[in-house]
């Protein structure tokens, strides 16, 4: 699990995250945006950028860096458990 904004999502269950691309008339809603993530399991959720404390470009790039940062680390322990094989000759 990782912490994006103000919600906590774990980057392998997410199928596909979207933007809504309605636009808001009222004063109160303006810029505003919505942003919708789809589960692996089906599961769709929808928050606004003011509920995830972020725009929605801010958003994708905090994720990404995230996921880019585990990918990362999981090939470093790949690597470690390689090489400390005890059956290697």
């Amino acid at each position: 699990m990782i912490k994006v904004g103000n919600i906590l999502i774990e980057p392998n269950d997410v199928s596909s995250i979207h933007r809504e691309l309605k636009y808001n008339i009222n004063d109160k809603t303006r810029g505003i945006e919505t942003i919708q993530i789809i589960y692996k399991n089906g599961v769709v959720k929808n928050f606004t950028s003011q509920e995830i404390g972020m725009s929605y470009s801010n958003f994708i790039d905090c994720f990404l860096k995230f996921k880019e940062k585990e990918e990362t680390d999981r090939i470093f322990r790949m690597m470690v458990a390689l090489q400390s094989n005890p059956y290697k000759q």
